[in-house]
């Protein structure tokens, strides 16, 4: 929780000196301390973030959920465009192959007409007792490396780090 304060006030002039271990948690900490506290504005603050933010955000978002809970959760939690989003920042931060499996969930997804309704346990539960996505969720823990996202991540924050940070331009 230390961490997550002293990020809220990250500079982009620090990105540098962060380890590739922790650039990810860094950089969300920054954006999430711009949520509401009961995080209702989520969405809104996600939506007037400059490109590079959104696609470091949603893909770190997505393979939490996709890694605690496969992506019946992924999708109960979250909406399909954050998941879309997600696909689209592994592709930018140049990990393909989470981009392909996230995209055939998607598929499956969208193919299956299955909607998630209602927060109750029951809810997700009836949402997530198919097996559509099992095959993916093996793929994507199979494929998914912290050492490799980390890496790729620092990469691209480095090289966008005008938008990651308090006193900087964050135009897209």
């Amino acid at each position: 929780m230390e961490n997550r304060k002293r990020y809220a006030a990250l500079k982009s002039g620090d990105l540098d000196g962060i380890p590739e271990s922790e650039i990810v948690f860094a950089v969300t900490s920054w954006i999430e301390s711009k949520f509401s506290e009961d995080w209702r504005n989520m969405g809104e603050v996600i939506n007037s973030l400059p490109t590079p933010c959104i696609n470091v955000y949603c893909a770190n978002y997505v393979k939490n959920e996709v890694l605690n809970g496969g992506f019946s959760q992924a999708f109960f939690n979250s909406s399909r465009d954050y998941i879309g989003v997600a696909a689209a920042g592994f592709r930018a931060l140049g990990y393909q192959k989470l981009a392909d499996i996230i995209e055939q969930a998607l598929k499956t997804n969208f193919d299956s007409g299955k909607k998630a309704s209602g927060h109750s346990i029951e809810d997700f539960l009836d949402f997530a007792e198919n097996d559509d996505y099992r095959t993916l969720d093996k793929d994507f823990c199979r494929v998914f490396d912290e050492k490799k996202f980390g890496r790729l991540a620092k990469d691209y924050i480095i090289k966008y780090a005008k938008y990651f940070g308090e006193n900087n331009e964050n135009q897209a």
